[in-house]
């Protein structure tokens, strides 16, 4: 999982915003296999200007639990987000007023080792918590009412989830036929993959659809997305045409398409939105 982590870092649609209702703080070392990030409201951060406009989120092959704190009123409640396919905006977020919300970003294929849950037909939904995680938004509850700053929440949560990921039940052929997508960018067919992992294309279908959602295919096509989207975001100078090559879209036409399907914009509209929401 080290080595996915190190190859591969999704990003948001406005992956420049950083203010005090939404920022990216990385785990510990040990849980960057794991985590991807935490996020939140940091209140130490400047409030945004204006009201802004509404937010866009978009597929990042992650999945979430999420918390709203009210801390004066002693409320804490979680929700687990599953993969998601295609973007949606939120309304216009303003300054926090007494509450607050904390997130835990996981790889979509580190779940697996917090939760024995079958995600098979689960996708682009919200959960309870409880759900997945067994008691995990009991124990966190009264550790992130306490806590007054998203650093100390962090400590917090992060000695938690060390303690529950059971990291020798992961599937060493999930984890190969996602690492031979990136390295192929997102290229390789099914029958490619089931080769590399000397596994059956049901097998690969099983696997895909109980550890994560989706099914292979449609995993590769959300990471070739988001591999797309970091080269369109920081290397402005990018060509479309060399990247239909690249990535194996049929031609021009077939990658607009495609990123449009999980991104709403067209590439050059999603890079202006992202930055002018910087």
């Amino acid at each position: 999982m080290l080595r996915l982590a190190k190859i591969y870092r999704p990003i948001t649609g406005e992956p420049l915003r950083r203010d005090c209702t939404y920022c990216e703080i990385l785990p510990c070392e040990a849980l960057r296999p794991y985590v991807r990030c935490f996020w939140g409201t940091d209140t130490s951060l400047p409030a945004p200007e204006g009201k802004g406009s509404p937010s866009i989120v978009i597929p990042d092959t992650c999945m979430d639990i999420i918390f709203e704190i009210d801390s004066a009123h002693g409320v804490c409640r979680g929700s687990f987000c599953t993969v998601d396919e295609s973007a949606y905006f939120l309304g216009t977020v303003e300054s926090p007023q007494g509450k607050e919300t904390f997130a835990i970003r996981f790889y979509a294929w580190a779940v697996a080792l917090l939760s024995r849950e079958s995600f098979m037909g689960k996708r682009n939904r919200a959960y309870a918590v409880g759900e997945f995680f067994g008691n995990l938004e009991e124990k966190l509850t009264p550790l992130l009412l306490r806590a007054s700053t998203m650093a100390e929440r962090i400590e917090m949560v992060q000695t938690e989830l060390l303690k529950r990921l059971e990291i020798n039940s992961a599937d060493s052929n999930l984890l190969n036929a996602i690492y031979y997508m990136l390295e192929t960018d997102c290229r390789a067919k099914i029958s490619d993959i089931c080769r590399y992992t000397a596994v059956s294309p049901r097998q690969l279908e099983r696997m895909f659809n109980t550890q994560i959602g989706v099914s292979p295919k449609v995993f590769s096509s959300l990471l070739r997305y988001q591999l797309l989207w970091q080269e369109l975001m920081f290397q402005g100078n990018s060509d479309i045409l060399d990247a239909v090559e690249k990535y194996g879209f049929t031609d021009q036409s077939h990658l607009l398409r495609d990123f449009k399907k999980h991104h709403f914009m067209t590439p050059g509209e999603a890079v202006r939105y992202a930055r002018k929401n910087k």
